[in-house]
């Protein structure tokens, strides 16, 4: 997956197939773009793609469709990419928000 802009100013997050360079699927971001700030986007293994939103949402995706399943806003400009981590084989989803640092732990 990528975040793109095109010529409108609007941002795109796009899924791309390895094999074949096309398309897979593509989702509008959210919200005005206020900064040009790309942070990354984070794949994991479960299916779920993570990124930010201009509008201050940090989002959680399905992989294969790009459908969003969640939204947390954070009110705040994401400058970093998301990390994931575990801890006693629980995975947790850390994101810089502002200054802020946010952790979701996701169900098991």
């Amino acid at each position: 997956t990528s975040a793109h802009l095109d010529e409108t100013g609007q941002k795109y997050v796009r899924a791309i197939n390895i094999d074949t360079g096309k398309m897979v699927w593509e989702t509008p971001q959210l919200g005005h773009v206020l900064l040009k700030t790309w942070p990354g986007v984070l794949g994991t293994a479960g299916g779920l793609v993570f990124y930010s939103d201009p509008d201050g949402s940090f989002v959680a995706s399905d992989a294969k469709t790009g459908k969003a399943i969640w939204h947390f806003a954070t009110n705040s400009a994401m400058k970093a990419s998301p990390m994931t981590f575990a801890i006693d084989g629980k995975q947790y989803i850390a994101v810089a928000a502002g200054s802020n640092i946010l952790c979701f732990g996701l169900p098991t």
